[in-house]
């Protein structure tokens, strides 16, 4: 199959800043989607393998990660192994990508090799999702090379607002050299709090700078979703009446329609 098949979509989440609820997204959509009916490939590319972890895949006897695949050592079958959800899948990520990501940091190529290396493996997806480790490295670039739509999840505060603009910069970057197809879909606020007017204020700056329809509905500030990953579990899973699966369910829905092709 070729790397260009229009009817699957391809979305990385991803925030320069740390502890932004980026894994916890793009696990939970992923979950999501599956549950939809949809075939789901989730791509980490994170070191520290927490998307990996929270799908159920053990660090302990893997037999190749996305970095092998990357490099060329392994095929993307290979590497492909499947959760405890039916229809969601994983190119798993271990500690050894970071010496992937050290070793090519520099060989332009690079850029292009997971696109390259999983674009057969995607086209039969419905969707692939790459979770991001929280940088604008090699890692990074390499999935926004190979997706078409970027999610942003961030928190409503000041830090990570600043982190948001990094990626955003980025992806112009990105569009211009790399990828002309990439577009940001979505803002995804999460710890959110109804009661915080700074809160609001952010997300109403980010929606006058980038569009109305950018700003994605709210993840709640919610215990479960915190306990969830720490039992290897999506929130679906774990507390499916929680506050967190109601909105990650909304969230979900979203996606699917900001990405429904449009009629001619």
């Amino acid at each position: 199959m070729s790397g260009h098949n229009r009817t699957t979509r391809r979305l990385v989440f991803t925030n320069r800043k740390g502890g932004c609820g980026k894994t916890t997204t793009s696990v939970n959509i992923a979950a999501a989607l599956a549950h939809m009916g949809h075939s789901v490939l989730v791509v980490d590319t994170d070191p520290q393998a927490h998307a990996t972890m929270s799908l159920g895949v053990g660090q302990a006897n893997l037999r190749g990660d996305l970095g092998d695949v990357a490099s060329g050592r392994i095929g993307a079958l290979e590497a492909l192994r499947a959760t405890y959800i039916p229809r969601l899948k994983l190119i798993p990520a271990s500690r050894r990508l970071a010496e992937y990501e050290h070793r090519n940091e520099l060989n332009d190529e690079a850029r292009y090799w997971f696109q390259r290396r999983l674009g057969a493996l995607m086209d039969r997806f419905d969707f692939t999702i790459f979770d991001t480790p929280p940088t604008v490295q090699l890692l990074t670039v390499s999935a926004l090379v190979a997706v078409r739509e970027a999610y942003i999840p961030t928190q409503a505060h000041f830090l990570a607002v600043e982190g948001m603009v990094e990626i955003i910069e980025l992806v112009s970057t990105i569009r211009e050299r790399y990828n002309p197809e990439l577009v940001i879909r979505g803002i995804v606020p999460t710890f959110f709090e109804e009661d915080a007017s700074f809160s609001k204020e952010i997300l109403d700056d980010v929606r006058s700078g980038l569009g109305e329809s950018v700003v994605m509905v709210p993840i709640h500030h919610n215990a479960a979703l915190a306990e969830a990953p720490g039992h290897g579990r999506t929130i679906f899973q774990h507390d499916l009446r929680s506050t967190g699966a109601v909105d990650y369910y909304r969230a979900t829905v979203q996606i699917k329609r900001l990405g429904a092709p449009v009629p001619d």
